[in-house]
């Protein structure tokens, strides 16, 4: 061979194999086509007009480079939204986990399939009510003067509170709504979780006469951990796309305190005017969902269990 590699030649593909590879391509072909319209262009699109200015109407905007991008981290607005987006996201992602892996499991140990078939109903039903519905109600019972929560507050002779009305507790008001909409959403599918770990690894843990709060910590949540984390990463994105809620109940006030990413693009997109803006800071709300959803899946390979 004289020191010389031999590259083998490429079988050809027989007829059968070529008709294969062709069915394939047409039947991937509708999926990509779909995915490339409703998601590839928008974002090829929104990364374009992030670079333009001018406003709804321009036919030809200018070109501007990344200054729609120095203009949105150099506004002390636009660090209060994103401040306010994260803590937001915080507040209703761990509380709304944590509620759906207490009640599940309690839920799970409860013997009472009745009652079970009743709270699963009970929690269930809200999150098939649109979110303008239930902002609605809310807003309707957070008010400060005639809000049913202020009347039964006054009623038991309690302080009444401000919720919506006060800079303090106005965006941890409007995450207990998501939480109060979604809760039974999660409560289900981390349920189908647990109901599918094996009886016998309880009746082990039974049998050596295990502490239930151990079994909890050590077999359940090991074995649930892939569903949690599913849950997790769902809830987050569902959080950073927060916007009816805010936009009925506050409008992004008091004082800027309620004020969302996606609320920020709406108000910059549609009241002021300014798409390029809007779209720089729809690119960085997806590069922050990105960074975010990365680092909880690396945060969970030591932790996530897969069986």
């Amino acid at each position: 061979m004289n020191g010389e590699m031999v590259i083998p030649k490429k079988r050809k593909l027989d007829k059968n194999q070529i008709r294969e590879r062709i069915s394939g391509y047409i039947l991937m072909a509708p999926a990509a086509i779909l995915l490339f319209v409703f998601t590839v262009y928008p974002i090829g699109f929104l990364f374009y007009r992030s670079l333009h200015g001018g406003n709804l109407i321009t036919n030809d905007p200018k070109y501007t480079g990344f200054k729609n991008y120095e203009k949105i981290f150099k506004s002390a607005d636009f660090q209060k939204v994103l401040l306010n987006t994260l803590t937001y996201t915080l507040i209703t992602v761990v509380i709304t986990i944590i509620l759906a892996v207490i009640i599940a499991a309690w839920l799970k140990g409860s013997r009472n399939p009745k009652l079970n078939e009743f709270t699963q109903t009970v929690m269930f039903t809200p999150h098939v009510i649109s979110m303008v519905s239930v902002a609605t109600l809310f807003l309707w019972m957070m008010d400060s003067k005639n809000g049913l929560f202020n009347t039964v507050l006054q009623a038991l002779g309690l302080p009444q509170g401000t919720f919506i009305s006060s800079p303090s507790t106005a965006l941890f008001s409007v995450a207990l709504v998501q939480i109060w909409k979604s809760l039974g959403y999660y409560v289900l599918l981390i349920m189908a979780a647990i109901q599918n770990i094996p009886q016998s690894v309880y009746e082990a843990a039974e049998m050596d006469d295990t502490p239930k709060l151990r079994v909890f910590f050590k077999i359940t949540i090991p074995m649930i951990s892939p569903t949690i984390l599913f849950t997790t990463v769902v809830a987050t994105i569902a959080s950073f796309k927060v916007f009816d809620s805010v936009s009925i109940m506050t409008g992004g006030g008091p004082v800027n305190a309620t004020n969302t990413l996606v609320y920020y693009i709406y108000d910059y997109a549609f009241r002021y005017g300014k798409p390029g803006q809007a779209s720089a800071a729809g690119i960085i709300l997806l590069i922050f969902v990105c960074i975010i959803t990365f680092i909880q899946f690396q945060v969970s390979k030591s932790r996530v269990h897969y069986q």
